[in-house]
């Protein structure tokens, strides 16, 4: 699998911040995240287009040096002058650079005073208050490293949900691709469009016995096997991510679907509904008593309790049932709702096109917009209007 922009990214970052504790020309630091700014923004994967011939030298922020320097990352997975400066100083001082009021001297006094190499040193001696004692720090800023800490050892495990995505889509397009499979969706905080992702859910149907719990298992950016089964298995992607896939039958998808996407208190809450009715609702379908009644689609579940379909990003036990009793539920924001931006970068700053292109990109959307909107009656009055004017 290529190497994603955001990997190449965190490489350029990583680098930025070591050049950074060594004290190194600071426009040479700017460049190398002015560069992981435009490759993290970028559309399209850079692989691809390298691959496809184009100079990624054109890009902002991105001259000759560093093109080649992302070639490098992209064709071996490292960067050589990344590797030396990490034999040169300890690479796990790059991350201290995360916490808030620590720039580059006070992780090299850090270092040089307190011996602390890494997170785990900061957090021991944050927690025993050896920092507010030390030449350029005080009591705020162990305080606010005492919180920073608290908050990532909570998200440590979590991605966001545009890295989640870079991770997802590719493993789907794999996934469809085994013989057999008909549905792959993701489930859980990422089908719900929440912020960050701590894991993937992936539910599949199938035709007959097909190998794609065989062939998840080798999937090329899969780290280590956590467990596998007929059923059900799980991998830790070499990213930390872990990954769950669940086959289910196609009589139970909507169940199992509505079940795993969650969230816990909206799934309890329709549950709750379905009791009343004299129902069992689980990620197997729904029952009353032993016999089966439904279950195939989410539309189904909902049905059978007396409720509208819920969309998944409005499932946090936040109003929405009471809404959807009473048949208020509000209508989700899609790309057709954005009428315009209001703070674009062109090619001449930190954008990644001129703006002839970019006019160019707005009047297409707006005609495709106008157009789709446009009856056969109105089209004919603008003819007509058209023949006069």
């Amino acid at each position: 699998m290529p190497v994603s922009n955001l990997e190449i990214a965190g490489i350029l970052i990583r680098l930025a911040d070591l050049l950074e504790i060594d004290d190194a020309n600071p426009f040479r630091v700017r460049a190398y995240r002015k560069a992981a700014r435009t490759l993290e923004s970028l559309p399209r994967s850079a692989a691809s287009m390298l691959s496809e011939g184009a100079d990624l030298s054109d890009l902002p922020g991105i001259g000759t040096d560093l093109a080649d320097k992302i070639d490098e990352i992209i064709k071996t997975r490292h960067l050589t002058v990344l590797d030396e400066m990490e034999s040169r100083l300890l690479s796990a001082l790059a991350e201290l650079r995360r916490f808030p009021g620590l720039g580059p001297k006070r992780v090299k006094a850090l270092y040089e005073r307190l011996n602390i190499k890494n997170l785990e040193d900061l957090a021991r001696a944050t927690e025993a208050g050896k920092l507010h004692d030390l030449s350029g720090f005080g009591r705020k800023i162990e305080e606010a490293l005492l919180q920073a800490i608290r908050r990532r050892r909570q998200s440590d495990k979590r991605l966001s949900l545009l890295a989640a995505e870079q991770v997802a889509e590719p493993l789907l397009g794999y996934l469809k691709k085994v013989d057999g499979v008909r549905e792959v969706i993701v489930a859980g905080s990422y089908r719900r469009r929440k912020e960050t992702v701590g894991d993937l859910d992936i539910l599949v149907t199938c035709r007959g016995k097909s190998k794609v719990m065989d062939r998840f298992i080798v999937y090329e950016e899969s780290g280590k096997v956590l467990s596998h089964g007929q059923t059900r298995s799980t991998v830790a992607l070499r990213s930390g991510l872990h990954v769950d896939l669940r086959v289910v039958p196609e009589h139970s998808y909507g169940a199992a679907l509505h079940y795993f996407t969650g969230s816990k208190a909206h799934t309890i809450a329709v549950r709750t509904l379905a009791v009343r009715k004299g129902l069992k609702l689980n990620e197997y379908g729904i029952f009353r008593g032993v016999k089966p009644v439904s279950g195939r689609t989410e539309q189904e579940v909902y049905k059978s309790v007396g409720l509208p379909y819920i969309e998944p990003e409005l499932r946090e036990e936040r109003g929405e049932i009471e809404a959807a009793k009473q048949h208020r539920l509000p209508n989700l924001l899609t790309v057709n709702d954005i009428r315009g931006d209001l703070h674009t970068h062109t090619k001449a700053t930190d954008g990644l096109s001129t703006i002839k292109e970019m006019a160019e990109a707005a009047r297409r959307k707006v005609m495709s917009i106008w157009r789709s909107r446009i009856t056969p009656s109105m089209w004919r009055s603008r003819m007509v209007w058209m023949s006069l004017a």
